[in-house]
């Protein structure tokens, strides 16, 4: 049986190594020092992690796979700091640390932001030409686009911003969720898969496997937003319901939108069990994302 917390900690060391090695070097610049503020913050690498146990799954080790999975972190770091902006989220605190803008700065912080993003992407064309893997390389750098662009995590920070206020449908809410948050947690199951070689039908499940898992963890999210603590979430609580977001929480209730995370969670692993293989730590980790607990 798999040591979950112990896979955890390994693997979200040696993501945390590999970070370190393409970030600017301290007091190099203002903006180096912010990119390297906010991956430093803390974070659990949920989608790194994501990523390579993928690649673990269809037998590819961590080595040949640590660069993109480094890549999708930095994406998501980016997304971080534009978020915490004050024409975004408005949000003074992430990680329980005050947020990158309010220590560098509203400008560094755009700027450390736009770099950590492009040296997301500086990650997968290296990948391609340190291994070899130009195919590879192109098809992973395309989902990893499209993910954090407009059809992805980008367009759902739009919709998000838009429905502030409005009274939104379920299938509204849920499509908000699947493209801020879903969208990179499925491009990183894809790319691990990709990037271990995976076929088209093994993509496909995995994709839905993690877009499921996407949603749910959301769904928690925005629970734990309105009964969680600072100490607890590293950042403002209630900050939804005062800013009148459309969440599922806030559309049916805390026990329907428990309900729905349920649900996405079985029809998850259900997807797991048409692959071949053992897929026990895939499963530990949706059960992780989705209920925070053992």
């Amino acid at each position: 049986m798999v040591d979950l917390d112990h896979y955890l900690q390994e693997t979200k060391a040696a993501v945390d190594l590999a970070l370190m090695v393409d970030l600017p070097s301290a007091g190099t610049s203002k903006v180096g020092d912010a990119m390297r503020y906010s991956v430093e913050a803390g974070g659990k690498r949920l989608r790194p992690i994501l990523c390579l146990a993928t690649a673990h799954l269809l037998g590819t080790g961590q080595k040949a796979v640590i660069g993109i999975a480094c890549a999708l972190e930095l994406v998501h770091a980016y997304s971080l700091i534009h978020d915490d902006l004050p024409a975004m989220d408005d949000s003074d605190l992430r990680r329980g640390k005050p947020s990158c803008h309010v220590v560098f700065g509203e400008a560094i912080a755009v700027l450390a932001g736009d770099a950590l993003l492009t040296l997301a992407f500086e990650k997968v064309a290296a990948y391609g030409l340190e291994n070899r893997q130009a195919a590879k390389a192109v098809r992973i750098a395309t989902v990893l686009a499209v993910a954090a662009g407009v059809k992805g995590m980008i367009g759902g920070q739009e919709l998000d911003l838009l429905a502030e206020g409005q009274t939104l449908t379920l299938q509204r809410v849920e499509e908000i969720a699947a493209l801020k948050t879903g969208a990179l947690f499925k491009a990183a199951v894809k790319c691990g898969a990709l990037a271990a070689g995976a076929g088209q039908r093994e993509i496909k499940v995995l994709s839905s496997f993690a877009s499921s898992i996407g949603k749910a963890f959301q769904i928690v999210d925005d629970l734990l937003d309105s009964r969680g603590t600072v100490a607890e979430l590293g950042k403002p609580v209630a900050a939804d319901l005062k800013k009148a977001k459309a969440t599922l929480p806030v559309l049916l209730g805390t026990e329907a939108a428990q309900a729905r995370a349920d649900q996405l969670y079985r029809l998850a692993t259900a997807e797991l069990k048409k692959l071949k293989g053992n897929t026990e730590l895939l499963q530990m980790l949706a059960h992780r994302l989705v209920y925070r607990v053992n």
